[in-house]
């Protein structure tokens, strides 16, 4: 059986990238045996989040119990709550599923050290005003998360320029442009040609 592959996807916030990913997933999901990995959080659920969908919501205590244990590829603390990836999505690479996980810049590079193979790419938009316009759409954050998030935005866009991390680049000022662009990469490495399993 050829082994799957593992994608992770970055972007600065409002980039787009879960927008993106889930429609490739609706659309190359079952024919190339693709998935999402559902990250792990302590963060409080937002309203229409779904347990085991969008994220898995566990406490503090459980989450630090699992990065004693190793089961985390990859896990960070970030706007005050823990967010991690399971280390169990690798080792079913070799049953030939394939994978993606969303995350921020320094989870790419963690899971780069973890597993060497893993295909890197980044979704970057040319005007930054249009991430804060799209982040003010979505009224997720306050006006100091707001701030936060931008800045964090900053910084990534300025270190991916300085020291180009992921190999892939994926422009989405144009979202079916850039949905094409993406499915291209994935399938210049699953293969067009699969069949549905």
């Amino acid at each position: 059986m050829v082994p799957g592959k593992l994608f992770v996807i970055s972007a600065p916030s409002g980039a787009g990238k879960t927008s993106l990913v889930n429609r490739t997933l609706e659309i190359l999901g079952i024919t190339h045996r693709l998935e999402r990995v559902v990250t792990y959080t302590t963060r409080a659920p937002r309203l229409g989040d779904i347990h085991g969908v969008d994220y898995h919501f566990i406490t503090v205590a459980d989450f630090e119990i699992k990065i004693e244990a190793g089961f985390f590829i990859e896990w960070s603390l970030a706007y005050g709550n823990y967010y991690g990836s399971p280390r169990s999505h690798v080792e079913q690479l070799a049953q030939g599923r394939s994978f993606i996980m969303i995350l921020d810049r320094a989870g790419a590079r963690a899971v780069k050290q973890a597993y060497p193979e893993v295909i890197l790419i980044w979704i970057h938009i040319k005007d930054r005003e249009v991430l804060r316009d799209r982040l003010v759409a979505r009224g997720q954050e306050n006006a100091e998360q707001l701030v936060y998030r931008l800045a964090l935005a900053q910084q990534e866009i300025a270190q991916e320029k300085d020291e180009k991390l992921f190999q892939h680049h994926v422009l989405n000022d144009d979202f079916e442009s850039a949905l094409k662009d993406l499915k291209d990469i994935i399938l210049g490495f699953l293969g067009a040609t699969k069949e549905s399993k």
